[in-house]
């Protein structure tokens, strides 16, 4: 194994928590929840995915050296993303299904080993588009409720827990398009006054952090967590059989929460952020407490 490259991948993720003095840093890098968090489909549909995964600053660590570790072994992926791996294209072109294979059920086998919460938003088109699409705000992005959604719904498993970490949020830097890093800095604060107490205390009052996945091995993680999920609930969107995924019954123990917006979610939400109901739609749950849980 290459020891300094192994090294640089857990420092990246020592370095996010290294600003702290002591002895609250010792503290911090043991405890301190990290969820990392990427995009598939974000706004092209059928359904809009946002999703990733969360531990402790020392459990991603460890993980990051042992994720690393599949990636070096034969045949070598340099850095991993979910499309390559399913079209055989990019780091995967010319790898044999069965090497494919193989090289996903480790990197599944690693999320399990390090036991990572996953967490996803599931949007389905057509029930954001009817209510969202046309809204000149911040809101006309699917990235928008995804994100208060996935960060809801995080909060209220730790909470459950009885864990009082706060949690710092990474996404998957996105350069051009919607410009979600700029939406989701502008409304922060606005979120922030508008979560209960209770879910606010696990929040910083700074903004999530925007990282390109090439550096932070854990976004590679959340990459392929999006990804199948994306490739999951689109399927039984559009009403076809859903897919087999390719490390079969590996990470069966794995945990994940995910939160859906259903008509009802999405017309409570509409009614936070515009103060009238939808005509559509009736709403009985709260803006941000409607979750489900797998």
């Amino acid at each position: 194994m290459n020891a300094p490259y192994r090294d640089s991948a857990a420092e990246r993720i020592w370095g996010l928590v290294c600003g702290y003095a002591e002895p609250k840093r010792s503290t911090k890098l043991l405890l301190m929840l990290k969820a990392f968090v990427d995009d598939s489909h974000m706004g092209s549909g059928p359904v809009y995915i946002l999703a990733g995964w969360c531990a402790s600053a020392k459990t991603w660590a460890s993980f990051v050296n042992d994720w690393d570790d599949v990636l070096r072994m034969s045949p070598r992926v340099r850095h991993f993303k979910y499309s390559d791996a399913l079209s055989f294209n990019g780091e995967f072109n010319g790898m044999s299904k069965q090497s494919r294979d193989e090289k996903l059920k480790l990197l599944v086998g690693v999320i399990e080993k390090h036991k990572l919460v996953g967490i996803a938003t599931i949007i389905p088109d057509a029930v954001y588009r009817p209510l969202f699409a046309h809204d000149m705000g911040a809101m006309r992005f699917p990235y928008i409720p995804s994100f208060f959604g996935l960060i809801t719904r995080l909060v209220r498993h730790y909470q459950s827990q009885g864990t009082n970490e706060k949690i710092e949020f990474i996404f998957d830097y996105q350069p051009g398009g919607a410009d979600q890093m700029g939406n989701i800095h502008k409304e922060w604060g606005n979120f922030l006054k508008a979560a209960p107490e209770e879910q606010r205390k696990y929040l910083h009052n700074h903004p999530p952090s925007f990282l390109d996945d090439e550096d932070i091995v854990a976004l590679q993680a959340a990459d392929l967590h999006a990804g199948w999920v994306f490739a999951l609930n689109s399927a039984i969107s559009l009403g076809e059989k859903p897919p087999i995924p390719p490390w079969g019954d590996v990470g069966k123990d794995i945990i994940r929460l995910n939160w859906v917006m259903t008509e009802e979610v999405g017309a409570s939400m509409y009614k936070h952020f515009f103060g009238v109901t939808p005509f559509k739609f009736t709403y009985t749950f709260q803006y941000g407490m409607a979750s489900r849980s797998s």
